[in-house]
C-alpha cells in the first residue's frame, strides 16, 4: 500500500459543512472552533471517504444529509497525494445508493487511504463495555484483514440464523442446528485464531508506545477472554452439540465467539478495576497508536489519523507529551480542539497548518 495523504477535501451537502475546499498539509493539521461549528463533521467526512462508513453509530445517508443544502445528495470530492503522484477521489450518495470515482472512473472497492478516528471519550466505554471492546477489535482487525472481515460477516449471519432456529424450535430444530454448527465451528476457529494473532502484535507495541507518548514505563496488555482459545473446529462443534439442549431451552446461543471479551491490563492488573481515569485514558490512547504502528508494519503505510479534541481529556503535561509524540511521527494528522493553549503548542510544530471553522466553513 502506498502512503497516500489527503490534500484537498470539498464536501457538499454534508451535515453543516458549507461547500468549502479544505487544503491540508502532509503533517499536522490543527482544526479550531467552538463546539457545534463543524470540526467533528470535517473529520467524519474524511473517515466516510476513506473507510466507506461513518464513525458515528447507526448513521446513514439521511442523518448525514444537510437538509438546508437544497440538493438531495451528498457529494465529497477530494485529492490525495504521495511523494510523486496526485489522484482524484470522490463519492456521491443519495436515496438510491452510493457511487465512488477514482480519477474520474467508477470504482467500487478501492480507496486511496484508510483512516483511524480517535475519540478520547471512548476510553470510558472501552473500559466499561464488553460489547464496545468486541466492536473495537472487530472493526480495527477488519480494516487490516479482508478475510477476517468476510468471515466475521458470514459468522454473524450464521449465528443470526442459529438464534432464529433456537427461537422457533420444533422437531426439526436439532437437525438444522447440526448443519449450522458445522459452519459456526469453522468460522469460530478462524476468528479466534485471528484475534489471538492480532492481540499478540498489538501487545508488542502498546508498552513502547505508552512510553514514547507519556514518558512512563508500564506493561500494558489486551488479552482475549474466550473458552474457544486454541480449540479446533471439531472441539467447538462438539461443544455446541453438548450445549444444544440448553440453548434450545434458552432460545438463544449462550456461548460463542460473538460473546468473547477482552481484558485490558496495566502492570498485570485489570485497568478498569485498579487504574485511575487518567491512566485508563492514557492506556486507551496508547492502544490506538499501537494499532496505527501495527497497521504500518502490515501495509508499509500509515493511515490518516483523525483526533477529536483530545486536549480536554488530558492534563497539560500529558497533552504536551502527546504533541511531541505526534511531531516525531510520519503519519498525517487532522486534530480538532477548542483549547487555545493546546492549539498554540500544535502551531509550534514545524510545517503544521491551522484552520478555524465557524458555522461549517473556514473563517
Amino acid at each position: 500500500m502506498e502512503c497516500w495523504k489527503i490534500k484537498k477535501l470539498h464536501p457538499q451537502n454534508f451535515r453543516n459543512l458549507k461547500s468549502t475546499v479544505f487544503e491540508f498539509v502532509p503533517g499536522i493539521n490543527c482544526i479550531f472552533g467552538d463546539n457545534g461549528n463543524g470540526k467533528t463533521n470535517l473529520l467524519e467526512a474524511v473517515f466516510l471517504l476513506t473507510n466507506k462508513k461513518s464513525f458515528r453509530k447507526n448513521t446513514g445517508y439521511s442523518q448525514m444529509l444537510n437538509i438546508e443544502g437544497g440538493q438531495p445528495e451528498i457529494i465529497i470530492q477530494s485529492a490525495f497525494s504521495n511523494e510523486n503522484e496526485l489522484m482524484a477521489y470522490s463519492m456521491r450518495m443519495n436515496d438510491e445508493g452510493e457511487e465512488r470515482f477514482l480519477n474520474n472512473k467508477k470504482e467500487a472497492r478501492k480507496t486511496p487511504s484508510s483512516s483511524v478516528f480517535i475519540n478520547p471519550f471512548d476510553s470510558y466505554t472501552f473500559h466499561t463495555s464488553s460489547t464496545f471492546r468486541r466492536q473495537w477489535v472487530d472493526t480495527h482487525l477488519s480494516l487490516m484483514d479482508e478475510n477476517y472481515k468476510k468471515t466475521l460477516s458470514r459468522f454473524q449471519k450464521s449465528m443470526k440464523f442459529r438464534n432464529t432456529v433456537l427461537a422457533i424450535g420444533g422437531k426439526n430444530a436439532p437437525n438444522q442446528l447440526r448443519a449450522i454448527d458445522e459452519q459456526v465451528a469453522e468460522y469460530s476457529e478462524f476468528l479466534t485464531g485471528k484475534r489471538i494473532d492480532f492481540l499478540k502484535g498489538l501487545n508488542e507495541q502498546i508498552g513502547p508506545t505508552f512510553k514514547a507518548i507519556f514518558a512512563e514505563e508500564h506493561q500494558l496488555n489486551l488479552d482475549l477472554e474466550s473458552m474457544f482459545s486454541l480449540w479446533d473446529r471439531k472441539k467447538i462443534f462438539d461443544f455446541y452439540r453438548h450445549q444444544e439442549s440448553a440453548d434450545l431451552k434458552a432460545q438463544v446461543t449462550q456461548v460463542g465467539a460473538h460473546r468473547d471479551d477482552y481484558i485490558f491490563s496495566f502492570d498485570g492488573l485489570n485497568a478498569f478495576e485498579f487504574c485511575s481515569l487518567g491512566q485508563q485514558k492514557m492506556g486507551f490512547l496508547s492502544l490506538i497508536f499501537a494499532y496505527i504502528e501495527l497497521f504500518r508494519y502490515k501495509f508499509s503505510s500509515y493511515p490518516i489519523v483523525l483526533i477529536d479534541d483530545v486536549s480536554g481529556e488530558l492534563d497539560s503535561r500529558r497533552w504536551g507529551n502527546l504533541i511531541r509524540y505526534l511531531e516525531t511521527k510520519k503519519f498525517q494528522v487532522l486534530i480538532t480542539t477548542a483549547n487555545e493553549n493546546f492549539g498554540k503548542e500544535l502551531e509550534r510544530i514545524p510545517n503544521s497548518k491551522k484552520f478555524l471553522i465557524e458555522h461549517g466553513t473556514l473563517a
